[in-house]
Formats: structure tokens, C-alpha cells, sequence
């Protein structure tokens, strides 16, 4: 597949999807294409209503004893904004339940907000697999972000440990099962190359995909090609931007989401990045044995994917 280059087809969208496997830079990249301009930013619809498709079954409920340990803690969370108020009061942030698949694809099918020259939404590939007929049903472009699964797996475990009030060694914690994030029934293998593969063959021959290794080494040269390859002008001052969370108002998505992830270890970093920072540290050689199952399950898409990446050379 490395005939597929990224250059090779630039098409111009007024929608630009960025799809991703949790724990892989995404929201800071989203904070970078939020201070371009003309930007109309979605945060993770898609996975609202994937959240909700699980909230509104109990047989799904019953599938993850999880669910309810992280629905206490967002409640928890929700009791404390209702008491004391949050910083995302004024703008575009909807309330969770909204989001429905349905809903969510007449809503994005509408013309963009006044004054915006172009859509992006940032969104988990897990939330639309075998939902694909859910997609907008207008002129699109789809893009990829990559981070190696070994970094994806060491990140989301530290995340889920905290999140689901795992007790005792994180080792002991399996990473590859009894969680949405997981494959189950209603979740493939590998849901972001499973994605790409059905943009290829069906929307678009050359999605562009990037990697974060890439975008922390090289931010201008990838970001610069990114934004030529969306049909977005790049300006370098794209590469810093506000430090504080308040552009996150302006952003379309549910608002518990949002606050969830910004009070919890999740959203904090990046909502309050203001550049895309060095790599620090070398690509993991392994990981602990309960992550391995993750990690296989998702390498073979990483590999495919990485060759076909816009390249910083």
C-alpha cells in the first residue's frame, strides 16, 4: 500500500473529520485547528451517541459493570457544577443526551455556523463502527491521527485505572476486555483501520492520516502539509495558540463530556496546551502482559496506516 501517498489528491471540504483511538493527541490537535481561522469545532459527537446507545440498554449496562462506577463519578461531577457553576457557561456546548445518531446527522448535514469557512469534528472511530450509514451525507474529508499502540496502551490504561476506580497493581488491570473502549459485540478489533479502510474503498482513495510521533518532532512541516492537504491556509502562528480553556466554549459537543474530562485526568492537558510539545521519551519496547491483547488487536492497522502518513520530509 505505499503507492498510497498523501499528497498525492488534495480535496477541499468545508467538513474535516479527524478520527482517532483514544489516548492519541487528538484533543490538543483539535485546541491547534480551533485557532485557525473560520473554524467551527465538534468534539466528539459521535461518541456521545455511542455513550448514549450504551446508557439506554440495559443488556449493554449489564455487559460492563464499569458503566455504573463511571456514571457515579460524572454524576458526582455534574452535582458540583450544579452547585458551584462551570467556565463553559455562553457557548455552544450541548446537554449529553441530545446526542443521538439521527439527531447528530441532520445536524451535521446543516450549514455551518455564521462566519465559519470550514467543519472540523474530532471523533473516536470506536463510536461509528458498523455505524457508517450514520456518517453526513455530504462532501467530506476524512483524516487519521496515529500514535504507536504501545504509547496508546500504557496512556488509556493510566486513564481507565483512575477512571473506573480500579483497586490493587494496574497491572492486574486487562486493558483488552470489560470496557466500551474494548472489543465486544458491538465493537470490531480494530475500529480506526477498519474506518480507514471503508473511507478508502467507499469516500475518498487518499484519506490523510498523520502520526503524533511526527507532529511532536516535526509540528510545522506536518501541520503545514495537514492544513494544504484539508484545503485549510496554513499560517505558522497556527503552531501556538491560548494557553487557557476558554475557546472550548465555542466548541459543538456534549457538556458533561467536556466537564467530565476536563475535571478528570482526561481533557485537562491538552484543553490547557498552547503547542504541541517535544517527545520525551522513546517509543515503549513492550508493555505489561494484560495490555499485549490491546495492542496486537490494534497493531497491524497501525502499521498499514503509518506507511501511507504525511511524511515531514
Amino acid at each position: 500500500m505505499a503507492e498510497n501517498t498523501q499528497m498525492d489528491r488534495i480535496i477541499p471540504a468545508k467538513t474535516v473529520f479527524l478520527w482517532f483511538t483514544p489516548r492519541s493527541l487528538s484533543t490538543a490537535f483539535e485546541k491547534c485547528v480551533a485557532s485557525m481561522d473560520g473554524s467551527e469545532i465538534w468534539h466528539e459527537p459521535y461518541n456521545a451517541c455511542y455513550i448514549n446507545s450504551i446508557l439506554s440498554n440495559k443488556e449493554d449496562i449489564e455487559t460492563f459493570p464499569c458503566v455504573p462506577v463511571w456514571m457515579k463519578r460524572v454524576e458526582k461531577i455534574m452535582i458540583q457544577i450544579r452547585e458551584t457553576g462551570h467556565n463553559f457557561n455562553g457557548g455552544n456546548l450541548t446537554p449529553g443526551e441530545q446526542f443521538k445518531y439521527d439527531w447528530l446527522k441532520d445536524r451535521l448535514e446543516k450549514p455551518l455556523d455564521e462566519g465559519a469557512t470550514f467543519r472540523f469534528i474530532k471523533d473516536t472511530a470506536c463510536s461509528i463502527d458498523g455505524r457508517y450509514d450514520k456518517l453526513p451525507k455530504i462532501p467530506t474529508k476524512h483524516t487519521f491521527i496515529l500514535r504507536h499502540p504501545n504509547r496508546i496502551a500504557l496512556s488509556l490504561r493510566r486513564l481507565l485505572v483512575h477512571a473506573l476506580e480500579h483497586d490493587g497493581d494496574p497491572d492486574d488491570f486487562d486493558l483488552g476486555s470489560g470496557h466500551p473502549l474494548a472489543p465486544w459485540k458491538k465493537l470490531s478489533r480494530d475500529p480506526l483501520y477498519n474506518l480507514w479502510k471503508y473511507v478508502r474503498e467507499n469516500i475518498d482513495p487518499s484519506p490523510v492520516v498523520i502520526d503524533t510521533d511526527d507532529l511532536q518532532t516535526h509540528p510545522e512541516k506536518i501541520l503545514r502539509k495537514y492544513c494544504e492537504a484539508v484545503g485549510v491556509p496554513f499560517k505558522e502562528s497556527y503552531l501556538e495558540w491560548d494557553g487557557s480553556d476558554e475557546i472550548v466554549k465555542s466548541y459543538h459537543g456534549p457538556l458533561e463530556q467536556i466537564i467530565w474530562g476536563r475535571e478528570e485526568p482526561c481533557y485537562d492537558a491538552a484543553f490547557l496546551s498552547s503547542s504541541f510539545l517535544p517527545l520525551q521519551s522513546e517509543i515503549p519496547e513492550t508493555v505489561p502482559e494484560k495490555c499485549k491483547g490491546y495492542v496486537e488487536d490494534i497493531m497491524e492497522g497501525y502499521r498499514v496506516m503509518y506507511e501511507t502518513r504525511i511524511r515531514p520530509e
